[in-house]
């Protein structure tokens, strides 16, 4: 095992900065990092796994994941309280200190090209009120936004196949800080190799005791004749030119109480993707199997990769020619892909340097297990001093969830859809102490929460939108979790 960087670059970097990160790593062929998370964090209260399970390097990279026993912060409409090992630390006077305590504050560091601590969580769909004037209201059952700090970490490299497993800490700069930082590496190594060797050999034990999974009943909460009226009335508000598309999204809920674990391993199987997580907070588990990136921020470059337009898989090859062609060629889908590209470049504009927006990949084709989508990517050079508010109030929530114009687009979903969205179409992911940030869009995910397990599926309403079809769509997405759920 490598550990970098050497004690005389710490000390030499410790000079100019409160926390420098250590790394241990090795290169591991062959792992299944959702395997290894899976044995080290079974028994954790709070647990993340980002994965990249299916798309190309600059999307499926890295794995990472680990868990909390620092901060959290949780932001409930307007109220934002901080906790520390479990208990309330303390009540932030202002929902602006919540948002500076994400801000990044730390240089990049050349050995650590990727994030290597910080912030991992959510962001709700309802948290858009505190960035425009929006009725929207808080969720109930859930925080709007909810952050654990991470200062131990694994990254997984699919590429060079190396695992790292890297610690920081605040003020943790000296000289003594360093071989504690090793010597805990060392340590965890130790975990490693035991859990890599017992999963590599199997354990009948665990095999024999594991529950089987039971399938799992799901209702609608609104009915098809419902969802069809709500679509007729986002058309009258389109034929009277308050918006040009609207996402009208559905839920669907049943019982669950079975592991996550092996919910999750069901859905990365049924249908892999690059935004993939699994996410624990005490009594809330987020189980993702998201293809689509809200933002992306790499030192001053920041990206987003808007997906809208989608056709059902086939399982006949032909056929499934034909309808991924039919995709690409039909008219409503690219204008619809359009506009939402152009609204995704006028967001990127609020805070990027002016003429470096640019759309750097073009409508082109991505297949998922049960759908295939057209995918774009555009990209910028950050403004200088954007903090992590200016950053989601620019961006959040991502235009291809809600329709366009964003605003109006938003004050119609809440007048037609029944229940709040929570984080369905919100955002998950990491935020770091240095200049790196992944956020994706929450959709192709499950949220499970005091015995539910819950999931909204939507479709972009324009004008020439067929009900039937559009209904239809909302099913089409459906697939992959009523498949990981049956």
């Amino acid at each position: 095992m490598d550990i970098l960087p050497d004690k005389k670059k710490f000390i030499r970097l410790a000079a100019s900065s409160s926390r420098i990160p250590v790394l241990g790593e090795e290169r591991i062929p062959d792992l299944d990092p959702f395997l290894l998370f899976q044995e080290l964090y079974k028994n954790s209260d709070q647990f993340f796994l980002l994965e990249s399970g299916k798309g190309p390097l600059e999307t499926a990279q890295f794995s990472i994941f680990g868990d909390s026993h620092s901060r959290l912060l949780k932001v409930f409409g307007e109220k934002a309280s901080l906790y520390e090992n479990g208990n309330l630390k303390s009540e932030l006077p202002e929902i602006s200190q919540a948002f500076k305590m994400l801000n990044f504050e730390h240089s990049q560091m050349d050995y650590l090209p990727h994030f290597w601590g910080g912030w991992v969580g959510f962001v709700g769909y309802e948290a858009g009120a505190l960035f425009e004037n929006l009725p929207l209201s808080s969720c109930k059952n859930n925080p709007d936004i909810s952050f654990m700090e991470v200062e131990g970490l694994f990254v997984y490299d699919h590429n060079n196949k190396k695992l790292k497993f890297i610690l920081s800490g605040n003020q943790k700069t000296k000289e003594s800080d360093y071989e504690d930082f090793v010597w805990e590496i060392k340590r965890v190594w130790k975990d490693v190799q035991r859990a890599i060797k017992k999963i590599r050999h199997g354990d009948p034990l665990t095999a024999e005791r594991r529950k089987p999974f039971l399938p799992v009943p799901l209702e609608p909460i609104m009915q098809k004749e419902d969802y069809i009226s709500k679509v007729n009335k986002a058309k009258e508000y389109i034929s009277q030119g308050d918006i040009y598309q609207a996402n009208l999204s559905q839920k669907f809920e049943a019982t669950f109480n079975q592991d996550p674990f092996d919910l999750y391993q069901r859905l990365r199987k049924v249908n892999p993707s690059p935004f993939s997580g699994l996410l624990k907070f005490d009594d809330l588990t987020l189980v993702s199997s998201s293809p689509e990136r809200l933002i992306k921020i790499s030192g001053d470059k920041i990206e987003s990769r808007p997906i809208a337009g989608t056709r059902p898989r086939s399982t006949n090859v032909e056929e499934d020619k034909a309808l991924t062609a039919e995709l690409l060629l039909n008219d409503k889908e690219r204008a619809e892909h359009l506009m939402l590209v152009d609204l995704e470049r006028n967001d990127l504009g609020r805070i990027c340097k002016v003429g470096t927006v640019e759309v750097t990949d073009f409508m082109f084709l991505e297949k998922y297990s049960h759908v295939s989508h057209i995918v774009s990517n555009i990209s910028g050079s950050l403004l200088p001093n954007r903090e992590v508010f200016d950053i989601l109030k620019a961006m959040f929530p991502g235009g291809t969830i809600t329709g366009c114009p964003k605003i109006r687009c938003m004050e119609i979903i809440h007048e037609l859809e029944p229940v709040e969205r929570g984080p369905y179409s919100g955002s998950f992911g990491y935020i770091g102490y240095a200049p790196y940030l992944d956020l994706n869009i929450i959709i192709r995910s499950i949220v499970i929460h005091k015995g539910k397990a819950s999931f909204h599926v939507g479709s972009g309403i324009v004008a020439d939108s067929v009900p039937e079809k559009e209904y239809q769509e909302t099913l089409d997405k459906a697939a992959a979790m009523v498949e990981a759920l049956s």
